[in-house]
């Protein structure tokens, strides 16, 4: 499926900044809207034109399965919580389908050095079947994709894959999450064909995220 090409980032409308409390989806959260959380981290990993933000696609198989051609995410860093908008182009250059293609994530953080984000309740730094994840196609897609009609679910079909600009809540990160809300990150993404132990993906970003700016007259006390 090919589809109409993105437009500018400079062209896209400011979004206001949202709260939204809700568990840390903005990783690989199992839950009813894990899609969108799925394509929030997607395009927050592959947005190649943001400041600061390092970018290496570390796969050079003939078999890869996915290739990012280009990303944009606003704001830059990422508002925890906010809103982000991104659009993100996949090439996909052959069928990907079955229960054989494995999804290793490695987070880390920087704290004085950089630390592991454990796997906690299928969050962090975890392993994962990816059409497992991406749950069954009776599962309604999230409606930024199926405004466009985009797949969530495996199969996907050789082609190139086109979100155009959308928006996506990021939601508050709390107890024990918390501590993920700012700060620089190191992320490594991988995909293995368990069927021939072949890696066919393979991405490494350096990324920040940031708290909203505090507002309010308790601002001017406690800073």
């Amino acid at each position: 499926m090919v589809m109409d090409s993105i437009v500018s980032r400079h062209a896209r409308p400011s979004v206001p900044y949202l709260t939204f409390k809700r568990p840390p989806a903005i990783f690989f959260n199992l839950t009813r809207n894990k899609m969108i959380s799925l394509v929030v981290l997607f395009v927050a990993v592959f947005s190649v034109e943001a400041k600061h933000l390092v970018y290496r696609d570390c796969n050079s198989s003939p078999n890869k399965i996915a290739h990012v051609t280009s990303a944009h995410l606003n704001p830059f860093p990422v508002v925890v919580p906010g809103d982000l908008t991104g659009d993100i182009v996949v090439q996909a250059p052959r069928l990907v389908e079955g229960n054989h293609y494995k999804l290793d994530v490695h987070i880390q953080k920087h704290a004085l050095f950089w630390i592991t984000v454990p796997c906690i309740s299928n969050v962090g730094s975890c392993s994962y079947n990816l059409c497992d994840l991406l749950g069954p196609n009776t599962t309604e897609c999230a409606p930024q994709l199926k405004s466009q009609n985009l797949p969530c679910h495996c199969p996907f079909q050789p082609g190139t894959y086109t979100l155009q600009p959308a928006t996506f809540k990021v939601p508050e990160m709390s107890g024990i999450w918390s501590w993920l809300a700012s700060g620089d990150y190191r992320v490594d993404a991988k995909i293995t064909d368990t069927n021939t132990g072949e890696e066919v993906a393979c991405y490494h970003v350096e990324v920040s995220a940031t708290q909203p700016p505090c507002s309010g007259f308790l601002c001017n006390i406690f800073g």
